[in-house]
This record gives C-alpha cells, structure tokens and sequence, in this order.
C-alpha cells in the first residue's frame, strides 16, 4: 500500500458532498488562515496543488482550500502525528464546525485519525503502528471500526515473517474506511461514483520559512511558531503530562520551565529559566502557581526584553 495523507478538515456539512463542490478557491480567505495557523512565521506563496496531489505535502510546504461549508489543510505538521498532539490553536480555529484529522503513513503502517464537534468535545481518537501498538483509543468507537476491533479483519501474515503481525488488523485498512466514512473518498482502491474527484479540488500552496520560535515539550514533537493559545495550553499541562516546556528563539535564547518534585526542583513549585544569549547570562525565578508561570510565558512572547516584576536570580551552569 502507498497511501500516506496528513489532512485536517474543518467541515459545516457532509464532506463528500462540499468536496464535491469545491471547484473555486477562496485564495484571499486561505491566505488568511495561513496567517493565523503560523504567526509571525515567513510564508511564500508557491504554485497550486490539488487534494489528490498534495494530500501528504513534504516536509516546508502547506496545501490550504477554503470552500463553502468546508475548509481543507494538508501540511507535514500533519503527517504521523497522535490526534492528542494536534496544535490547540488549529484545533480552535475550527470552532463551530465538525474538525476531523486523518494522518496514515504506509512505510510505518501508522494510522491517526480523530474527530472533534463543533463545541471542540473530542467524539473520537485513534492512533496506532505496529512499533508502538494502540497509542490512543478514546471515545467511543464509530460504526465503520467495529468489525476491525472484533477481530474480523485480520492480517494475513507472510509466511516469511517470524512473528505474527502484531495489531488485530491493518492499520491501513481501517485508516481507507475511516477515509471513505468520515471525508466521502478513498485513496487505495477504486472509488465509488459517487466519490468526488481529488484532483479536480484546488489547494493554495505555501512554503514555509524557517521558524523563529519553537516550542518543545518534555512529552510530543516540537510545535514550531506556536501561537499564544499554543504556548498557553501547553503550560497549563506541566504536571499533568508535562515535565518541562521551552520555548526557544534559536542562539541560545529561550524560556523554559519546570515542574516541582522531578529534576532536583522541590516538589509544589515551578522553575522558570531564561537564557539571554550564552551560559553565563541564564536567570531563575521560582513560582507557586501554574498562573504565574503562564503570565511568565505571555509576558515573553510580547517582549523578550521584559522580565516583569519577579525576582531572577542568575545561576551558573
């Protein structure tokens, strides 16, 4: 199988249906979004794709269409990911409409898919491999899944292979129905009539510049150009999944922090660090509360020349 996709929908109505429909791109409402999804980041408009083309872009390029009733992005932010690991603030700018993500990788066999309400109420999560087995199976599970989880759609195992495949079922499989059921298209496989036509859906291309911001996180891939929304969530996770959060603008220049009781840190507070350019200029302050640490973070992103009214003690590393 070759089937790779790494889509985000935010959807009003049937997809299959708006897909369908989807003949003329709305560039100046895809521009913006683009602008909203990376902040501050460099974006250079490239040539125009289309969903059947770009439904798995490579890593620096984005594939954005902005319709009635649907919006569509292809991004490699998108590709492997865990539904748990989706960007909050792409996650928001789905408000009030149905936000399904479907990322499927056939060298790894690596299936995520999800879907959101329109209130943001996560309906479903699933994301597996072989390599690291069932990661996330949360809500409950929708009706095209059932056969696969009652163990009716079973691997056929090579007779070459020294252990039996190690998940129920194929993850690709269930990731073609979970296409067909949830988007109203298949990529493997001959399509139904009624299926739309990918190609004939137009994507605005975009490059991405190198981001001037990273968020990383003790736990998750790195978040480059985050939002606010982004860094804020995040915070308020440390301790609850989290161990550490940086955010770093490159050249030794970063903010991070730390939750109590790990990493020598006494248990019930949180350290925040700064770096300003080299070891010898990196400051502490200690705080009780994940609201301080979260108006430590705002504070940052506004103005890395401020440091607040909190006390920073310089440490030598």
């Amino acid at each position: 199988m070759g089937a790779k996709t790494a889509l985000l929908l935010y959807a009003e109505g049937d997809v299959g249906q708006a897909l369908h429909d989807a003949a003329e791109l709305d560039r100046a409402a895809a521009e913006a979004l683009v602008a909203r999804l990376f902040p501050g980041r460099d974006v250079v408009a490239v040539e125009d794709g289309n969903l059947g083309r770009n439904i798995n872009p490579t890593a620096g390029l984005l594939y954005v269409g902005v319709f009635r009733g649907l919006t569509v992005i292809c991004a490699a932010d998108l590709g492997e990911i865990r539904p748990g690991d989706l960007r909050p603030g792409w996650l928001a700018e789905g408000a009030g409409r149905r936000v399904i993500l479907h990322s499927m990788h056939s060298v790894s066999d690596f299936l995520g898919f999800a879907v959101w309400g329109a209130d943001g109420t996560l309906e479903r999560a699933v994301c597996l491999s072989p390599d690291d087995g069932i990661v996330e199976d949360r809500g409950d599970r929708l009706p095209f899944e059932q056969a696969y989880w009652a163990g009716r759609h079973p691997v056929d195992d090579d007779a070459d292979d020294a252990e039996p495949y190690p998940l129920p079922f194929h993850p690709l499989d269930l990731g073609e129905d979970a296409l067909a059921a949830l988007c109203g298209f298949v990529i493997e496989g001959m399509p139904l009539e009624e299926m739309p036509d990918l190609y004939r859906v137009p994507l605005a291309g975009f490059r991405l510049g190198v981001p001037r911001l990273t968020l990383e996180r003790s736990h998750g891939r790195p978040i480059a150009q985050p939002s606010a929304l982004d860094v804020e969530s995040q915070v308020r996770r440390l301790g609850s999944g989290l161990d550490y959060l940086i955010v770093d603008m490159g050249g030794e220049n970063y903010l991070q922090a730390a939750v109590g009781g790990r990493f020598e840190i006494p248990a019930g507070v949180f350290w925040v660090e700064r770096r300003e350019g080299s070891p010898d200029l990196h400051f502490r302050c200690e705080v009780d509360t994940l609201g301080e640490v979260a108006e430590i973070f705002r504070g940052y992103l506004v103005n890395q020349d401020g440091w607040g009214d909190r006390h920073w003690e310089q440490i030598w590393l």
